[in-house]
């Protein structure tokens, strides 16, 4: 049965434009692993100036995604949290590597659980 004539179909529910922007905006995002990977050649980057190698250990993304099922969802959210902090690192400056370093601790504060790091690393 169709709509009576005369009248007019509802109008398209208000929640679906934030429903599709988060469906294309998942879809871009790339991968925890391939995020941390990223995000680890950045400071490795912003720490040349005061380092001569990264303050980071090697992280190698295949590993990571061939083990990430031992992190549960709260290891992902304080993986993403800890990313996160380390895309808001600035520059190293070599009069201020150790506010550099502390901002780097700052963020190992966010690591997962010890069998997440253990199985991804």
């Amino acid at each position: 049965m169709g709509p009576l004539p005369g009248s007019r179909p509802a109008p398209p529910s208000p929640a679906w434009p934030l429903l599709l922007t988060v469906a294309i905006l998942g879809g871009c995002r790339g991968s925890t692993c391939q995020e941390l990977a990223e995000v680890y050649a950045a400071v490795e980057h912003k720490a040349r100036p005061c380092l001569d190698h990264s303050p980071l250990p090697a992280f190698d993304p295949a590993h990571c995604e061939q083990h990430q099922t031992a992190c549960d969802a709260e290891d992902l959210a304080r993986l993403d949290d800890q990313v996160e902090c380390y895309q808001r690192l600035d520059t190293c400056q070599a009069d201020k590597k150790d506010a550099f370093l502390d901002n780097i601790t700052r963020c190992d504060d966010r690591a997962p659980s010890n069998t997440c790091e253990a199985a991804i690393f």
